[in-house]
């Protein structure tokens, strides 16, 4: 009996441990904060990566659409690229957005694994997007409608997320024929 309570605390340890766990695999176990589905994209003011622009919310593919937070030193956006790369090839606008990146390493990355973007909002200098959308970790990625609308969003690395947001991005595009 006595051997039996020693393994007690290693049980409720491991019980919390599974249950947290649990709860983190669920994409849709999201705080308030974290969710902006169904709500619109915010407005910023940014100076784009590749040129010398300060990019708005207008300046945004005006069908839907994808944004792709991404930074040079996240490993998980390393992987992430090849499936970004494929939406492209199939037809897929897709936004970047720099999380914590400077913009030499970030255009350094992209020379060396492929851009994947239509354009890339620049928020390294304030955060102003990052910290509205409360994102506290790359990757992240956000499927915009035609009306600037957040529809679906998936936070941390996703291994289908080419098919997820692909078929998504298809019945978005559907919707407005």
């Amino acid at each position: 009996m006595k051997k039996a309570l020693l393994f007690l605390p290693f049980m409720l340890l491991l019980s919390v441990v599974l249950f947290l766990v649990l709860q983190l695999k669920n994409p849709d176990n999201l705080s308030p904060s974290e969710d902006w589905r169904g709500r619109p994209f915010p407005e910023f003011q940014l100076p784009s990566l590749t040129d010398q622009r300060i990019l708005t919310r207008n300046d945004l593919p005006k069908d839907a659409f994808i944004v792709n937070v991404w930074a040079s030193w996240c490993t998980w956006c390393v992987k992430e690229f090849p499936a970004l790369i494929k939406l492209k090839a199939q037809g897929v606008p897709i936004v970047g957005l720099t999380m914590s990146d400077h913009p030499d390493d970030a255009r350094s990355a992209l020379k060396q694994w492929g851009n994947p973007f239509t354009l890339i909002l620049n928020d390294y200098d304030h955060a102003f997007l990052i910290q509205t959308l409360n994102i506290n970790a790359a990757p992240a990625s956000y499927l915009v409608d035609k009306q600037g609308i957040i529809r679906f969003q998936q936070k941390g690395y996703n291994p289908q997320l080419a098919e997820a947001f692909y078929h998504q991005w298809q019945a978005l595009q559907e919707e407005t024929k």
